[in-house]
């Protein structure tokens, strides 16, 4: 009896204590105690998913993080998870010193559960020591070299694209929903450029291409992502939802595998003497081969580096590539511009084959791509943990504390980049003076050591793959159709990219 009603003691202040712990941190920790309950910010929307309602919802037109920048300035305190005090920055000298000067190391990536199970724990997670080593023995694989010679490789995948939309056009179907399309044909890229490897996603049907198309083309609810996110303080949540959620299991199965298969053929390849391909796993295992024992990557670090191709080097490309469509569409006048300097450049349009250096040459095509970057850069914030005590502008914000970096917003704010801030206009990047401030304030792929090492190539394969399409479509709004911005994970067109196309005859 004495032990019954020990046990019923002992349970009932536990429960206590963790009610109050709940209580503490939800509703007195942020509010009294934090260091950042003085910088300024929105109130909290709900106690338990914070401010993140609000951040995560489809966006049309208004972005939350730019109302709350212009409402309490370029440092803003906002509720996370729980209601977490969460930190959101668009000050370009703060931004510069976490990226790029010597404390860059000193700002980590959150290593969420579900993103290293789709990226692996490659160039993109790793940290300190490790990334540095990873990072200089990737460095050599993205010479102007070796990206001019992907180029063919650009051209004969966008071509596949042409044709395949041209034939829907000429089958009666010009309201096309180009989002698939796209999407497969970075993937198809990457396996060529990255790999050697043909996925040919865009003619055949292709696992790998459906484990992303299932991952990537729906939208989560707000409970799934307060779900993922938990995942990062609560492990065991992630072992749960996964188990619960088959698709992005079996998904995330694929990926892995494939991923591994591709290393080990090429081991197979490097030992048999025939690794000769100029591809971006060639050159890293003939790199590995040669280098002291306590700088070469592992079999598991390989394979993390792939998961991180395929993902890194179609996805975002692609979405970026899917908005420049979008927006060319919205602005026909831009769109004809461009076409104007593609036809003049080739005027045959059955022989779209440029150089590296001439898609490079086209001025306004370099000013297309850029534009669109900075409207809707694909990855619109970066989140960053200081592992020490640090100072931004007057206040302390004590280790651990988690920082979004907002390059969406810094690259509209007007204060920086004029009135017109919010317009898509290509031509701004034909002066001289935004050239200069986009120094500081032009982060579509980030800056300094932890800066997408793939930029060049993303961006010759984005100008290659749209130099072919508005060279040969003519793209306009699909009336009735309503195209909205996810906003989470990636900026994807929401629904889907739909729009009406049509074939230029001359």
């Amino acid at each position: 009896m004495f032990t019954s009603i020990s046990i019923v003691s002992l349970l009932s202040y536990f429960l206590l204590g963790v009610i109050g712990w709940i209580t503490y941190k939800i509703f007195i920790w942020p509010y009294y105690v934090s260091p950042l309950r003085k910088i300024p910010g929105p109130p909290s929307d709900n106690p338990i998913l914070g401010n993140l309602q609000s951040l995560l919802s489809s966006v049309d037109s208004t972005d939350p993080k730019l109302e709350w920048v212009r409402k309490y300035g370029n440092i803003v305190k906002y509720n996370g998870l729980f209601n977490k005090p969460t930190l959101l920055v668009t000050d370009p000298k703060i931004i510069q010193d976490i990226l790029t000067s010597s404390k860059a190391y000193d700002f980590v990536k959150s290593h969420n559960e579900f993103n290293l199970a789709l990226l692996g724990n490659g160039l993109v997670f790793a940290e300190g020591d490790d990334h540095k080593r990873q990072r200089k023995m990737m460095t050599p694989t993205f010479t102007h070299g070796n990206i001019k010679e992907m180029v063919p490789t650009f051209i004969r995948v966008a071509s596949t694209l042409k044709g395949l939309i041209e034939k829907e056009i000429n089958q009666g179907n010009s309201n096309i929903n180009l989002s698939p399309y796209i999407s497969k044909t970075t993937l198809d890229i990457i396996g060529l450029v990255g790999f050697s490897y043909e996925f040919n996603s865009l003619t055949s049907s292709n696992e790998l291409a459906a484990a992303y198309e299932s991952l990537f083309n729906k939208q989560l609810s707000i409970l799934q992502i307060a779900v993922m996110m938990a995942a990062t303080y609560i492990p065991i949540i992630k072992d749960i939802s996964t188990a619960m959620d088959v698709n992005f299991k079996n998904a995330c199965e694929v990926i892995s595998r494939v991923s591994r298969q591709l290393v080990e053929e090429k081991y197979k390849e490097a030992e048999n003497g025939e690794l000769k391909n100029k591809d971006l796993l060639s050159l890293l295992i003939n790199t590995n081969k040669i280098l002291p024992d306590e700088e070469k990557m592992t079999f598991e670090e390989l394979k993390n580096q792939i998961m991180t191709f395929l993902m890194a080097g179609h996805e975002t490309t692609s979405i970026a590539i899917s908005w420049a469509l979008y927006l060319l569409a919205q602005h026909p006048h831009e769109q004809d511009k461009l076409r104007e300097e593609l036809v003049k450049a080739f005027p045959d349009k059955s022989n779209f084959n440029p150089t590296y250096d001439e898609i490079n040459s086209l001025e306004y095509l370099n000013c297309v791509i850029k534009e669109n970057l900075r409207l809707i850069p694909p990855v619109p914030v970066v989140s960053r943990f200081n592992v020490k005590d640090e100072v931004f502008g007057e206040y302390m914000i004590p280790k651990n504390t988690e920082t979004l970096i907002g390059t969406s917003v810094l690259q509209r704010s007007t204060e920086l980049w004029g009135p017109t801030a919010e317009n898509f206009d290509p031509k701004r990047w034909l002066d001289p003076s935004t050239t200069n401030a986009a120094n500081l304030n032009y982060l579509p792929f980030l800056n300094g050591p932890r800066g997408c090492i793939g930029n060049k190539v993303a961006l010759a394969e984005a100008k290659i793959i749209l130099g072919m399409l508005i060279r040969n479509f003519v793209f306009q709004p699909t009336k009735g159709f309503k195209i909205k911005k996810a906003s989470f994970p990636l900026t994807k067109p929401d629904p889907y990219l739909g729009l009406t196309v049509s074939i230029i005859e001359s």
